[in-house]
Formats: structure tokens, sequence, C-alpha cells
């Protein structure tokens, strides 16, 4: 918790949130830190600062050799979710993605044998789901070793992360591992029911929404003026104190939607309970999917549904699908949205001129009390509805 900061500090800060590039990034971040004074009140900031001017610096090193041309890590995202496996050597993410997409080498057991990412294609009722296999993360990884921030990077520019753990090895060690070096890449895999967030606006001064306990709108646009900070909305889950609110300005770790993967679960599956242990003392609370590989073609589209839905609840999407107003064939591919998404968001995407010209849309969904229902633009649409938009040309 950032208790009792120096002006200066602050002042610093201020500075950090301006910066623009890596570089200035890290100068800034540097001067904070040497304005933060050493005490155990400040230990979790100066942790969080460090670690993030090593992943900053790392970022540096990866653009600079990218430009070099030395290396090529980045894989495109097609599909409507990208997914990157990580385990450990010999973990079965080859096997698993060759099994399910048909792409790479099935069966390989030569450690580090994926050198490069390799991308597959899943589909579930139309979503489309990119799994990309990468090579093996091993221990200090976030710090440089095997590529490992290549691989961590991937991971955190993915929609979610598979964790891939061979229950005939240690599964507690290879959870550990991962667990960590993610970690120390900013790589969050608990969600956090953040209490406070920060919104800077460009404009309208300090708005907050919630309730302040033991402190004034005064006292929280003071506190943010101290950091340069003189435009934002402040949303609160419940109350918070200024000092909860002082904390907020500071996070810095990332959230990413993960699940386990737990492989060979036909050889090992008495190992599961040790997972369980392990991910109880790291306090996670992620689904495991046992696979037994040689059958997982079988249950192929098992696996899918079970990936789809728990990313799609993570990420707070839907699908929607569209209908032909002449042919009344409903597509096949979905579109996804944001939870909350409303038939001008689906009109807009299909092309802007339906939102000009836009006469009425139908949907078609079990949760409504009859089919179709004729809604306008402002309409919130929800998982699964079918859409049909008619205009008036």
């Amino acid at each position: 918790m950032p208790a009792n900061l120096p002006p200066e500090a602050k002042k610093k800060w201020a500075k950090v949130l301006e910066a623009k590039t890596p570089a200035e990034k890290i100068k800034a971040l540097e001067d904070f830190l040497s304005a933060v004074p050493k005490h155990k009140g400040t230990e979790k900031l100066r942790r969080q600062i460090k670690r993030k001017i090593a992943q900053l610096r790392r970022e540096m090193e990866l653009a600079s050799k990218k430009k070099a041309g030395r290396i090529s890590f980045f894989i495109e995202k097609e599909g409507d979710l990208q997914l990157v496996l990580l385990g450990l050597p010999n973990s079965g993410k080859s096997s698993l993605i060759s099994v399910l997409t048909g792409v790479g080498e099935y069966g390989t057991s030569t450690p580090f044998e994926t050198k490069k990412p390799v991308p597959g294609m899943l589909e579930w009722e139309g979503l489309k789901i990119q799994l990309v296999d990468t090579p093996s993360i091993i221990e200090n990884a976030s710090r440089g070793a095997a590529g490992g921030p290549l691989i961590l990077t991937m991971a955190k520019n993915a929609d979610g992360i598979l964790l891939i753990i061979d229950l005939s090895g240690d599964p507690a060690y290879q959870l550990h591992v991962l667990f960590n070096e993610l970690e120390n890449f900013n790589i969050v895999l608990k969600r956090k029911e953040e209490k406070v967030i920060i919104e800077k606006t460009r404009g309208g001064g300090v708005v907050v929404l919630g309730t302040l306990e033991k402190c004034t709108l005064k006292d929280i646009k003071d506190m943010l003026k101290s950091y340069g900070i003189y435009n934002a909305i402040i949303r609160i889950n419940g109350s918070a104190r200024l000092d909860e609110i002082e904390e907020a300005i500071y996070e810095t770790g990332e959230y990413k939607p993960a699940l386990v993967v737990a492989t060979k679960a036909d050889i090992s599956s008495s190992k599961v309970h040790i997972l369980q242990k392990e991910m109880k003392r790291l306090k996670l609370e992620l689904p495991i999917i046992l696979v037994n590989t040689l059958s997982l073609a079988k249950k192929k589209h098992k696996f899918a549904e079970l990936i789809g839905r728990y990313f799609l609840k993570e990420l707070g999407l839907i699908r929607v699908y569209t209908r032909n107003p002449k042919t009344g064939a409903v597509a096949k591919h979905p579109i996804v949205l944001k939870r909350g998404a409303r038939v001008i968001d689906v009109a807009e995407k299909i092309h802007s001129s339906l939102v000009k010209h836009f006469k009425y849309a139908k949907i078609w969904s079990d949760r409504l009390p009859f089919s179709p229902q004729k809604v306008g633009l402002e309409f919130v649409l929800e998982d699964k509805d079918i859409i049909e938009i008619r205009s008036k040309i």
C-alpha cells in the first residue's frame, strides 16, 4: 500500500503517467522509485515498480531484435478467440494441438521440439478458436531464459491462456513454475474483484461513482491533484477509503483468464489431487480439464465446448447470429460482441449504412415471450440471439 509517499514521489508518478515510449517509461519509473522511501508500507509498491521496469526493458530488447529481423514470434489473431498454450517441456502441448486442430506434430517426446509458435483452429457452434502452441516454458523464463519473454508476451497479447500440466510428471512443480513466471511478467491469473477503478478522462473534472468512506470529494480531488490527475472517473464497488483509492493509482498487473488442461490423465489420474493441492496453495480457482490424448479425437467437440463457454464467460463476450432478410438463412459463424452490446453494434459491424437507414430489427431468442420480436437500435442482445436487420432502402 502506498503509505505516506512524499510530494516529490507523487510528482514523479505524474511523469510516469505522461510517458509514452518504453524508454520514457523506464526513466520515469526509475526516477519515481528513487523517490519512494524504503519501509514496510512501500515494499509491495517497490516490487511492482521493479517488475514493471524489468518487463519494459525486455520489451525494448525484443523490439530491437524484431527490428533487426532476428526473430519472428508474432502470430496474427485469426478467428474469434486466441488462446495460447503454455507448458513445461514434454507437457503434451504439441500432441494436444495436433489432435484438436490437425497441425503440428503428434506424439513427439523430444524436449524443446517446438521452436516457434504453431497456430491451429478449433470450431464450436461456429465460434472459431485459434489455439497457439508455443516453445516450452522453464524456470526464469520471465528473466530471459529459453526465449521466455517472447512466449510470455504472446500470452499477454492473447485473449486467454491454457496451462498445460503433465500428470505423469510433477504437477505441483509445473504449475508453480508457470504461475511464478507469469506473475513475474505482470500477468495475473486471479480475477481480482477490483474495489476501485480509476479511469482518466480528458475533461469533466473528478467524478466519483460509489460511496466514499471517511473522506470527501475534496479529499479525493486534492489527492489526485498531487499526482497530476485533474480529470477522472472513480468507480467504487461498495465503499472505499482515501488510501484505497490512492492504492488503485499504482495497479500494474494485467488479468488474463486461464484454465488448466491436465494431460496424460489415462496414465496418472491419481495425481490430480496433487495439482488441486498446489492450486489451493496458490489460491487459484481455475477449472481443470482432464485429457486422455489418445481418446481426445473422439471428444474434440466436448473439449471445444468447455473452453469456448469458459472463455466467453470470462471475457464477457456473447455470440449473435445474423439472419438474411431475403433467404431466411442463419449465418453459421456468429458475430462476437462484448456483453451488453445492442442492435446498433451489430449494424455497425455489418455496414455503417445500416445504422443510417435502419428501419427495425427482428430478434429470435428462447428468452423472449415470442419470436421474432421487432426491436430498435438500442435493444440489448444476449448470447445466441438471432438477428435480422431491415433497412429503409
